[in-house]
């Protein structure tokens, strides 16, 4: 029955997926922490996620930053010397995971590291090993955001308005845009106050965006959510509108996040598709490293070629995944839909031939 030793970090996942597959019924749970990790509530979260029994974990917070101290408070708790352990150094600093190898050498010890986007650990000591990850492990969309210490505090639940989500989807791809749609168009319309306006002005898209990806992933209700409200574990509060979260899913273990656009004009500038974009990177910064992000638009980008440079450097520099249009919709009807486009690249010999005009005047 070995004990499992993790190194925390920013990046919960790891010792999560570690944690769930070689934990045993009588294991403890060792946490190498920093001041700062434990501040952020890191270990906590964790367990919370995990639940762990309280009396089976233990915290050893050390200096992140100064080897003298590491090696005297590791060697200052009271390790089971005739005990074995699992050691994930994927955490922590470089200095902490150095640390942490050294010290659980003179243990009964195997020591792994799981590096990002690879199916197997890779055991690096005392033999240096492939094991693979367990596929049957499969976390909840709950377990997720409770390991980086946030909680669901509702979601909409899927139901079919009038028209239906599928149907209003279908009527947008064959009339070529949302604005061509008489329902849609009518709750555009300032005067319209029906209590179905919110419905027919974008939560049918996010319902839509539910089911879809929920059919083609084969994910279970656990998975996904739509209009995820979120607030801090512990807060008394929950975050503001604002902070909602049009659909969010786990695949492969890995968090995907949406905003979902219904727009009636193509004629929009590239303001109306930055808004959202610069929300979807702010709100996703918690979620690790591995978190996928996604701008669905039921619409068609800007035509101007500038505009299109722009939205395409901005998607780059914010680590959005691909900006999802009404084309895609039109020609992808599964997974390959996340697929990422070809990189734009601009005609710089067009743009050298505009610049010199313009100084030519």
């Amino acid at each position: 029955m070995p004990h499992l030793v993790s190194i925390i970090s920013d990046q919960a996942v790891p010792n999560l997926l570690f944690i769930r597959q070689f934990a045993e019924a009588n294991s403890h749970f060792y946490f190498i922490s920093s001041q700062e990790m434990e501040e952020k509530q890191a270990t906590e979260n964790l367990k919370v996620a995990l639940k762990l029994p309280p009396e089976c974990c233990h915290t050893i917070v050390i200096d992140a930053d100064d080897v003298v101290r590491i090696h005297y408070q590791l060697n200052k708790f009271n390790f089971p010397i005739e005990d074995a352990f699992l050691v994930n150094i994927t955490g922590g600093n470089k200095l902490m995971s150095q640390m942490v190898f050294s010290h659980f050498q003179s243990y009964k010890a195997l020591m792994f590291y799981a590096p990002i986007n690879s199916d197997f650990y890779q055991q690096v000591y005392p033999q240096v090993l492939k094991i693979p990850k367990d596929p049957g492990i499969k976390l909840s969309l709950d377990e997720y955001l409770y390991a980086y210490g946030f909680e669901i505090t509702g979601d909409l639940q899927y139901f079919k308005g009038n028209p239906k989500p599928t149907t209003l989807f279908w009527k947008v791809l064959d009339a070529g845009g949302a604005g061509n749609v008489p329902e849609i168009a009518k709750a555009n319309l300032p005067g319209y106050k029906d209590a179905d306006k919110n419905y027919l002005l974008g939560n049918w898209f996010e319902l839509y965006c539910y089911q879809f990806f929920k059919r083609v992933f084969h994910l279970n209700d656990s998975q996904i959510g739509c209009s995820v409200g979120l607030k801090k574990i512990g807060s008394a509060t929950s975050s503001n509108h604002d902070n909602e979260f049009d659909l969010m899913f786990i695949f492969k273990n890995d968090l995907y996040v949406f905003e979902c656009k219904v727009y009636t004009s193509s004629k929009y500038s590239k303001d109306k598709y930055q808004i959202p974009m610069y929300k979807l990177a702010s709100l996703t910064q918690k979620f690790g490293l591995k978190c996928k992000k996604y701008l669905a638009v039921l619409a068609e980008l800007p035509e101007v070629e500038e505009s299109l440079d722009q939205l395409e450097q901005l998607r780059t520099n914010l680590g959005i995944d691909k900006l999802i249009t009404l084309q895609d919709f039109m020609q992808y009807q599964d997974n390959q839909i996340l697929t990422p486009n070809p990189v734009h690249k601009p005609d710089f010999q067009k743009k050298l031939n505009l610049l010199i005009e313009k100084f030519n005047g």
